[in-house]
């Protein structure tokens, strides 16, 4: 049985996984209802975290087509080591 891109990409819903520097990759994906806001049906945030889980570079479709702001990422530049 051949798996979906659409249900890879939902079952990483709430998945962290751990980096050897310390760093975090975070996912979420759910399906929602389809509306002209969103009208693929999907809520996802892809995000890295540093050592301390603080937010350094995240993709997600929070903002609204009629937003001035543009989807994808949102960075916290700082020095990372």
């Amino acid at each position: 049985m051949q798996v979906s891109d659409l249900e890879v990409l939902l079952n990483l819903d709430g998945k962290v996984f751990p980096m050897d520097n310390g760093f975090l990759v975070k996912f979420e994906a759910k399906q929602i209802a389809v509306s002209s806001e969103i009208p693929h049906g999907i809520k996802y945030s892809f995000t890295l975290h540093d050592k301390l889980n603080k937010r350094v570079i995240g993709y997600d479709n929070a903002h609204s087509l009629k937003s001035n702001q543009k989807y994808g990422a949102k960075a916290n530049m700082g020095s990372y080591s």
